[in-house]
């Protein structure tokens, strides 16, 4: 079955956009477009043809893996029109899409890829799943990423973090839910323009229940027996 996979370039604090995203900057303000420097960084355009990616050095095998690997994608509403549904087509192998949205678009672009609409996240997930056969899902897009990590639907994370601070703009890992997350290594790939880190979702830890500790019963000095603090106030001579 096909791995569903949050792959997504982050800012080293978190952000995978700046403020104030949209269709005129679809990586927000604060130099957000920078997060992508990794992409195309290089010289000479990727074997897999298409120009908007020159990667240079280790950066190449990042990408070669995710043209290896990607068979669907999973997003949410507004990535999808910022990106203006990709003209019909995504860059990545032009893979099928689905957007998880309870406002299916009246026109959607042709081209390549198939996209469907659904407002069910677990719909969403298993559509995916199978439009991506025996390859990965990609989740993209913050909000729809934490929904399908606080159902545990996600198998593995992998981010590229670009070396900059952006201080503002659409977080990355919040609203998770109220337990921590176990993480397994997989791998990393340090390069000048990103440090690309890939883990498995290992388990969902709940938090521990801390008992209070029992009061600490002291001898009483008239009687010799023990007690509370509150059961020596309240006894009369």
């Amino acid at each position: 079955m096909a791995k569903v996979v949050v792959s997504l370039t982050m800012s080293l604090d978190g952000f995978i956009a700046g403020p104030n995203d949209g269709v005129d900057h679809p990586l927000g303000t604060r130099d957000g477009g920078r997060l992508f420097d990794w992409y195309v960084s290089g010289k000479t355009a990727s074997k897999h043809g298409d120009e908007r990616f020159k990667p240079k050095g280790r950066n190449r095998e990042v990408v070669d893996e995710m043209f290896a690997t990607a068979g669907a994608a999973l997003t949410g509403r507004r990535t999808y029109d910022i990106a203006g549904g990709w003209n019909g087509t995504h860059p990545v192998n032009g893979m099928p899409v689905v957007v998880l949205t309870h406002r299916a678009p009246d026109d959607v672009p042709k081209g390549g890829s198939k996209f469907t609409f659904t407002d069910d996240l677990h719909e969403a997930v298993a559509i995916a799943r199978k439009a991506a056969g025996r390859k990965d899902v990609g989740v993209a897009g913050a909000d729809v990423a934490q929904q399908c990590i606080r159902a545990g639907l996600v198998d593995e994370i992998y981010v590229h973090i670009a070396p900059m601070l952006l201080g503002d703009g659409v977080r990355l890992f919040e609203h998770l839910g109220s337990d921590s997350i176990q993480l397994q290594f997989i791998k990393a790939i340090a390069t000048p323009e990103a440090t690309h880190l890939r883990y498995k979702v290992a388990s969902r830890i709940e938090p521990r229940v801390h008992s209070r500790s029992p009061v600490r019963r002291r001898a009483n000095p008239r009687t010799g027996g023990g007690g509370t603090a509150r059961g020596r106030r309240g006894r009369t001579a």
